[in-house]
């Protein structure tokens, strides 16, 4: 090898049968006359902290699914008790507007301002509904279920989001909801930190992948917290989040930054699927 600064993580096996991990740090030696003598460095065994890893990401896999899980059960249940609920109230507040015609002004405007709240606490309920899980995820797929989501994200935020994809088709239901939630999160992100007054959205698919990305034309992420996200550190909740999805599946989440946006990519593989 070339005399340079060489660092390395593999696999030995040790006289009992088990492996160990090692991580081998090695820096050049050099002679007076500038020549490589050999090299210094030393092997640190990494079996425990690769176990603590391994544990941590089945316990995060682990609170991922059981946190989708109660995001569709509290979904299903506002949709299916409290909207309906609401539905009736609104429906007895017309029916006690209708009687109040001959009562005083301040009593039919109370009943009018109960309505109209009424109401309000209705849509309201419907959107954090759809917000927490989607049904159209489950009934039509990720592009219905995202075109949906992408309308009423423009009409909350005043974000223009547009879509670019061919014709993916259906995906694994783990796949789907995992390229949901990353781009749930990272239209958030461009809601709440970019600035930006539109975004972008594109899913393309092959044999072995599907990649999404989503980008913005805002300010971009702060340089001292690009840089260690460029290491593989996850700044904020979102990012780690983000992330954590993109690795249970064996996939991979990059964050590109400028001034001029910032594009958030996750590439998942497709196993077993032709």
């Amino acid at each position: 090898r070339s005399c340079e600064r060489y660092e390395a993580e593999y696999r030995i096996r040790s006289s009992d049968g088990d492996y160990r991990w090692v991580q081998d740090f090695g820096v050049p030696r050099i002679s007076a006359e500038g020549t490589c003598i050999g090299y210094i460095g030393s092997c640190v065994d990494r079996t425990e902290r690769k176990r603590v890893e391994r544990a941590l990401h089945q316990l995060s896999g682990k609170l991922l699914g059981l946190q989708d899980e109660e995001r569709r059960r509290i979904s299903r249940e506002l949709h299916d008790t409290t909207a309906q609920n609401l539905a009736v109230l609104s429906m007895n507040l017309c029916v006690v507007k209708e009687a109040t015609r001959q009562l005083p002004q301040r009593m039919q405007d109370a009943v009018t301002e109960s309505l109209a709240l009424a109401e309000q606490c209705s849509q309201e309920i419907r959107t954090l509904s759809y917000v927490l899980h989607p049904p159209l995820l489950d009934e039509l797929g990720l592009v219905s279920a995202l075109r949906a989501y992408t309308t009423g994200f423009t009409q909350r935020t005043g974000i223009e989001v547009e879509m670019k994809m061919a014709e993916i088709g259906r995906l694994p239901g783990e796949i789907e909801t995992t390229i949901f939630r990353i781009a749930q999160e990272a239209l958030t992100n461009v809601h709440r930190h970019s600035g930006s007054p539109r975004a972008e959205i594109r899913i393309v698919r092959d044999p072995k992948v599907v990649k999404l990305q989503v980008m913005d034309e805002g300010k971009g992420v702060p340089e001292h917290k690009f840089e260690l996200i460029s290491e593989g550190a996850s700044v904020g909740v979102g990012i780690a989040g983000m992330r954590e999805r993109a690795i249970q599946l064996g996939g991979q989440l990059k964050v590109a930054s400028s001034t001029q946006g910032t594009t958030i990519t996750a590439i998942l593989p497709l196993r077993g699927m032709s």
